[in-house]
């Protein structure tokens, strides 16, 4: 059976969308302990250096975590797609390209804001090409 995934993901969470050429559709949802940036403000001034390095570093570290946890899911994709809003789908892309099994069924990685449940399952059906149903 060829199997079909695409993963919405942001820094907060992310939803794997598992799909069959019938155009079945499972999802999980998975949540991330990725620290929230500190976009500026006043608490920022006061990091040190080294204080702001180790928040970047632990950020990594945990969207590392975050990463390895929704491949665990995906081992036995035939295809991948990557979808979402901002930079966390692009931090995933570079994670599963040190997979190089998984690497070379990336089929994009795309654009979308925050989607509903029916969203998510068209915009796979969509870019697979799969049966609307």
């Amino acid at each position: 059976m060829h199997t079909f995934y695409g993963i919405w993901i942001d820094h907060r969470q992310a939803f794997i969308l598992k799909a069959d050429k019938m155009a079945d559709i499972s999802m999980t949802h998975v949540k991330s302990d990725v620290e929230a940036h500190n976009h500026g403000g006043e608490s920022e001034e006061h990091l040190s250096v080294v204080n702001q390095h180790r928040h970047e570093e632990r950020r990594k570290n945990e969207m590392k975590a975050f990463t390895r946890e929704i491949i665990k899911h995906i081992i036995d994709a035939d295809e991948i797609l990557i979808f979402g809003p901002g930079t966390a789908k692009f931090a995933f892309k570079n994670e599963l390209e040190e997979h190089k099994v998984l690497a070379e069924k990336l089929k994009g990685v795309e654009g979308a804001d925050q989607l509903t449940e029916a969203e998510l399952k068209a915009f796979v059906k969509d870019y697979f090409k799969l049966p609307q149903q």
